[in-house]
């Protein structure tokens, strides 16, 4: 009997540690990928910025205008998200993130409730 809860302790051990591991790489994953996109999209956005100032500065013949022009756009942009969006966002992933946590534990539990002694 005392064989058998010694290797249900090292199985438990086991497996918790391979849990711990699955979830560092599937956080590790996402965080590469994520900071791939958004290098990715920062470069097109970066491109286009720098086009729609050109496009402008042609269009009032002055460069510092057309420059000017793009950076009120995207500090316009920056207040309205301020006022609007902020709690709206960060409402959204603290519910992914809850929700995540929670079905990890849930299928924790689920491994538990079949493999009882």
């Amino acid at each position: 009997m005392i064989e058998l809860i010694k290797k249900y302790v090292e199985n438990r051990f086991q497996l918790i540690k391979l849990e711990l591991v699955s979830a560092l790489a599937n956080i590790g994953s996402g965080l590469v990928s994520s900071f791939l996109i958004l290098i990715i999209g920062m470069i097109i956005l970066l491109m286009f910025s720098l086009a729609l100032a050109f496009w402008f500065a042609a269009i009032f013949e002055s460069e510092v205008i057309g420059f000017a022009i793009v950076g009120g756009i995207y500090t316009l942009i920056f207040i309205v998200y301020l006022f609007l969006f902020k709690n709206l966002i960060g409402n959204k992933v603290k519910n992914e993130i809850v929700k995540a946590a929670l079905s990890a534990e849930e299928e924790l539990n689920k491994f538990d409730e079949n493999t009882e002694l």
